[in-house]
């Protein structure tokens, strides 16, 4: 019985449908959520304890914007091993490490929200979970730390199969590269209106911003791909 060193797995056109449909309706769903931390009421006496005190209303339409987004982003990591084995089985375990990090990235990002959620419902004044509520590491730089995980993976297999165009594959290094140089903001305070405070403007909502649109783009080539010319 001949075996061969290259293998293919199939995946149904449904399937990758699925897949790269997820990933844009995630990335919709979270630039949808970035400006609702943006849009707040002036405060007076608020402090860099405190932050901006934001109406229940607002805090939680984002929280469901979120849930949403990393509910989609969920459907799309899980099926990266597919994308990947279908191309060729020899790198499938690249698929599943980046697989395995994406999921485990929407998982920790929505405790973290998920808790900023609770908080507000919980509490009976205006509150801002941004900075009242710790979760910064969650969403920070373990996210970051995730995301860069998913990256290396996710382009190395790309690029060694071919199961996607070559730009996916040297835009995830850079999607990687980024969010690593997101880790140490960990050192720099819980003031959100910093640039790279531990849960600032720049270091999770324009960090996870980019990466929620490259999601969204790479969905898109996932949807406009044929069958993969493996190397």
């Amino acid at each position: 019985m001949n075996t061969s060193l290259h293998t293919q797995l199939s995946l149904p056109r449904t399937a990758q449908r699925w897949i790269g449909g997820a990933a844009i309706v995630g990335g919709v769903f979270a630039i949808a959520e970035l400006p609702l931390y943006f849009v707040v009421p002036a405060c007076n006496t608020c402090s860099v304890d405190t932050g901006s005190l934001m109406p229940d209303a607002l805090i939680l339409t984002r929280t469901l914007f979120n849930f949403l987004a990393l509910t989609a982003f969920l459907v799309f990591m899980s099926g990266v091993r597919f994308l990947i084995g279908r191309a060729d089985e020899r790198f499938a375990w690249f698929g599943a490490v980046a697989g395995t990090a994406g999921v485990a990235w929407t998982v920790v990002d929505m405790v973290a929200k998920g808790l900023e959620g609770s908080s507000t419902i919980q509490t009976a004044e205006l509150i801002d979970p941004t900075r009242t509520v710790p979760t910064y590491l969650l969403y920070g730089s373990i996210s970051h730390l995730l995301l860069a995980v998913f990256g290396v993976a996710f382009g190395y297999a790309v690029l060694r199969t071919r199961a996607l165009a070559p730009w996916v594959g040297w835009s995830a290094f850079g999607i990687a590269v980024l969010h690593l140089a997101g880790v140490p903001s960990m050192f720099f305070g819980y003031n959100s209106s910093e640039f790279y405070a531990s849960n600032g403007w720049g270091a999770v909502a324009m960090f996870n911003g980019i990466a929620a649109i490259w999601l969204a783009v790479v969905g898109i080539a996932v949807l406009r791909s044929k069958t993969p010319q493996a190397a």
